[in-house]
């Protein structure tokens, strides 16, 4: 069953209405200053970001709005928004819950660990290598790429469904600046030029 299938037989069978403009979605999350933690949950408290630290206001998509996630991917930063190694190297894991149902169960993030980033198809192995690369004194490349997770499977946000993202590990060193939790994949929105 393809993505654009899978989404619209979970939107019949929840009674949302087929119409609506299909779309690429991503969806993102800030915590400001985490510091060192054991435990890190995305998409629960929305109190006090603006639209740069988040594009939602609740851990629910809209009556008419879905989702398909196909990629996940973490970001550390510093207060000077300059990116660190998600974690500092600590061994971390990551679980998705939508509803009441966990659908990614504690999928280690540090397999694919490196200063060229983390990603589970080795997406970004040598992204972001050091080379010799400079132009008056300046790196040309980044060196710290985000931890991005390529789903094998297709996990579904429905229609007016909670869900929140959780980073376990053992006291990883978050820092002063903030964190990020990105989703990202094919939806669908709420489209009012096409129902009015």
């Amino acid at each position: 069953m393809s993505q654009v299938q899978k989404l619209s037989y979970v939107d019949s069978k929840l009674g949302a209405p087929s119409s609506g403009q299909q779309t690429t979605r991503i969806l993102f999350n800030t915590i400001e200053a985490p510091g060192t933690t054991s435990s890190l949950v995305f998409f629960r408290n929305f109190q006090g970001l603006t639209n740069g630290q988040t594009n939602l206001n609740q851990n629910k998509l809209d009556s008419m709005e879905s989702m398909v996630i196909k990629t996940v991917s973490f970001y550390q930063l510093l207060a000077d928004g300059s990116m660190r190694a998600f974690g500092s190297f600590v061994q971390q894991t990551f679980s998705i819950i939508v509803g009441n149902q966990t659908v990614v169960k504690n999928l280690p993030l540090q397999f694919n660990q490196g200063v060229a980033g983390q990603a589970f198809d080795r997406l970004h192995e040598n992204g972001a290598a050091s080379i010799d690369g400079t132009v008056n004194s300046t790196p040309t490349v980044q060196t710290i790429m985000p931890t991005e997770i390529r789903l094998l499977t297709d996990i579904v946000i429905p229609p007016q469904v909670s869900f929140e993202v959780r980073v376990d590990s053992n006291n990883a060193v978050y820092g002063a600046g903030a964190v990020v939790c990105v989703l990202s994949g094919y939806g669908k929105i709420f489209s009012a030029g096409n129902s009015f």
